[in-house]
Formats: structure tokens, C-alpha cells, sequence
């Protein structure tokens, strides 16, 4: 694979970061466009290319030739540790070589504070801590980002719904008062279908910061998981790695920090809601029809019934519908009561610490999910859930 040197141009109010590709599927175009106030942000290093570009590289076994100037810090990692990292999370890609004609050490002394805005629960945990609460300066959140590289899904246009998750977000963005940058990119099409965005998104978004970094000196990555749930190793979620692993996409210039991890998903979300501005804005779904809350995929449900259990739930009336939650609710809850996965089990466990008692349908829902499945794990704990929810002896043979 051949990167060419960035250019940085700027045309119809907007500045683009452009790149040709020379690769084994043919000639293409990598491109980053954000509206022209934020020009002065950009960097032409090919920084954000690269570290865009290495997960496909790797995944044909592709090394990367790169004409343009790279950062030292970055190329010492992006050319070894960071692969080694990246082939813990997904087996299959191969190590690659990358030569660059040339790498710099300077930085740009660049003095912003940025962090992804999505509206969600990660990234209002992020301001919580480094915006709203007394931070030192350096700390300080200064912009928010808003990107479009791939977790706005394939089934309809995500332009349009990228577009319209934007809108719907700004308003919030004027009143916190940060500048809200839009950027667009069409990196996505580079990475084929194995290469899905939950196993890819922290190098993906991190390239954008990357691309800010002549401006942006520190970037702040909300965490997914807590400190317990950190590792480097296969699975479907990177953001496992992140703690880890985000210094290393760092530069003399940028410095990539995971941010949120003293916190389970249950302490994020009950944090989060003592955050006011959240009340009219929180957006956790993972739907990718239109933009806004449908009440009732995982994320949705996972997110309500913390709240539910916090007794924060009334808050998010406009930007839920709890009727609609509540015709889920019994469901989702025969699922937390034998799951075995750490954001469900947060949840059950806040459940106990609050005394919050789940319907009696859900536990009978819990005893049917042991019914079509193998676990020997569920099996115990239906066992375990009769006896204490229905006062009779029941053996397990």
C-alpha cells in the first residue's frame, strides 16, 4: 500500500485532507473534511492516514509505504507494538512493514482539549469529570468532535443519518458553549465487513485527532469498560485494549489518553445523570435507521433500567419513550438475572445494593432462558432463583 503525501485544501467553506492510495484492490482516495472555522486545526502530517490505513493493511498482509512526513513517536509505535496489539485483538491480521520517506519530532505545541461527543453515556461520564466538575487546565475540555468513520452503520445511507445525529446534537453542544466539530470521512470504505467498527473504532477515531492535532494537544477517549475488564487479547470489542493502547497512537504533539475506567457502566450512567444539560440529549442507541433513542435495543434497555434502578428515570422523558421501555422491561430483565457479561452484571449487582426487586415475570422469564440453553452456569442459577423465589425445595439432577 502507497499513502501519498496529505494535501490540505480548502473550497465551498470547507478544509479536506486528502491522501491517494495505491493498494492491491486499486487507486483510491482517502478524505477527512470539516467545516473551514476549524482550518486552522488541521495538520498535513500523514499521521492520520497511516494509522487509518494500518488495520486494513494488515488485514491483506500489505505493507505501507507513506510519502509524507510521520511523527516519530507514532511510527515507532504504529511500526511495531501497536501491531503486536492489534494482532492480540484480531488473530488473523498479519505484522506489516512501514516505510516512510520521512519522520519529524517536533511538535506543534498545540494547547486543546478534545474529546468525542456522541451524545452518549461514555462521553457525558467525559465531561462530567473534565468539563462540568474543577479540572486542572491542561484537562479542560476546550472541543467536542463529532465523527463520521463507521459507527453510523451500512444498512441505510450513513451520510444522511450521520448528518441528522449531528443536528440533533448541536443544540446541546451551543448550550455547553464548546465548539462542536464535524467531521466527515469516508475511511469506513476501506475497512471490509470482518473488519467491523467495534473491533476497529479506537484507531479509526483516534485518526481524526490525529488530523486535528496542529491544534488539539490532548485527546480524551471515554472508556467502555472499568479497570477489571481491561486487557489486550481476542475480542470483539477493542475498547478492552484501550487503556493500553491509546498512548501509543499518541505523538509529540497529541497526547491519547483512555479516560472513564474507575467507573463501572452502572457508576457512569448514574453519574451521568447528575449532569442537567443530559436530560434533553442523552443518546445511547444503537439503532442505525434514524437518529434519536428507540427504548428498546440493548443499549437502550441496558441504560433505562439502570436509571429505573437509581430511581433517575423520570429524568429522561424526553428523550426516551418509558412506555416503551416498560413493554421490554420484564424481558430485558429475565436476561440481567443470569447473564454472565460485565456490563449486565453491573447492573445486577446495583440492583442488589438499592434493594430493587425485579418482577416476578422476569425471574419466571430467567427459569425459560435456562430451558434453550446449554450453560451449566444458567442451570445453577435458575436452580438457585426457584428456590429463593418460590420458597420450595428444587433439585438439580
Amino acid at each position: 500500500m502507497i499513502i501519498s503525501k496529505p494535501e490540505v485544501t480548502r473550497s465551498s467553506g470547507f478544509t479536506r485532507y486528502t491522501a491517494r492510495i495505491s493498494y492491491a484492490l486499486g487507486n483510491d482516495e482517502l478524505e477527512y473534511s470539516l467545516p473551514d472555522e476549524f482550518s486552522e486545526l488541521v495538520s498535513d502530517r500523514a499521521d492520520a492516514a497511516l494509522l487509518a490505513l494500518l488495520i486494513p493493511a494488515m488485514d491483506r498482509g500489505e505493507p505501507i509505504k507513506v510519502e509524507g512526513v510521520v511523527s516519530e513517536h507514532l511510527y515507532h509505535h504504529l511500526s511495531g507494538s501497536y501491531q503486536h496489539v492489534l494482532k492480540s485483538i484480531m488473530p488473523h491480521l498479519q505484522l506489516i512493514d512501514i516505510f516512510v520517506d520521512e519522520i519529524d519530532k517536533t511538535s506543534y505545541e498545540s494547547r486543546g482539549v478534545a474529546t468525542g461527543f456522541s451524545g452518549g453515556i461514555d462521553s457525558y461520564c467525559t465531561l462530567a469529570d473534565y468539563f462540568y466538575a474543577d479540572v486542572l487546565p491542561g484537562f479542560k475540555v476546550t472541543h467536542l468532535i463529532y465523527n463520521n468513520v463507521g459507527s453510523h452503520g451500512k444498512k441505510t445511507n450513513p451520510e444522511v443519518l450521520f448528518n441528522d445525529r449531528y443536528e440533533a446534537l448541536k443544540p446541546i453542544a451551543d448550550k455547553i458553549g464548546l465548539p462542536f466539530i464535524k467531521v466527515n470521512s469516508n475511511l469506513d470504505h476501506f475497512y471490509c465487513d470482518r473488519l467491523h467498527f467495534m473491533q476497529t473504532h479506537t484507531a479509526r477515531n483516534t485518526s481524526v485527532a490525529l488530523l486535528l492535532q496542529k491544534g488539539i494537544g490532548r485527546y480524551l477517549y471515554g472508556s467502555a469498560y472499568a479497570y477489571p475488564e481491561v486487557f489486550i487479547g481476542k475480542t470483539d470489542s477493542m475498547a478492552h485494549s484501550d487503556l493500553m493502547a491509546l498512548p501509543m497512537l499518541s505523538t509529540e504533539s497529541l497526547s491519547s489518553l483512555s479516560v472513564g475506567s474507575e467507573y463501572t457502566r452502572a457508576e457512569k450512567t448514574i453519574r451521568v445523570a447528575g449532569v442537567e444539560d443530559s436530560y434533553t440529549s442523552l443518546d445511547v442507541c444503537v439503532g442505525d435507521e434514524v437518529a434519536g433513542n428507540c427504548s428498546q435495543c440493548i443499549k437502550c434497555l441496558r441504560t433505562l433500567l439502570t436509571l429505573d434502578i437509581a430511581g433517575e428515570l423520570d429524568k429522561y422523558s424526553q428523550v426516551f419513550d418509558l412506555e416503551v421501555y416498560r413493554q421490554h422491561k420484564d424481558r430485558y430483565c429475565s436476561r440481567i438475572l443470569i447473564s454472565r457479561a460485565p456490563l449486565e452484571r453491573e447492573i445486577a449487582l446495583l440492583a442488589n445494593k438499592k434493594s430493587f426487586r425485579f418482577p416476578l415475570s422476569s425471574h419466571l422469564g430467567s427459569l425459560v432462558r435456562f430451558c434453550t440453553s446449554g450453560s451449566r452456569y444458567v442451570f445453577r442459577h435458575s436452580i438457585s432463583l426457584a428456590k429463593k423465589f418460590f420458597g420450595r425445595s428444587v433439585n438439580a439432577h
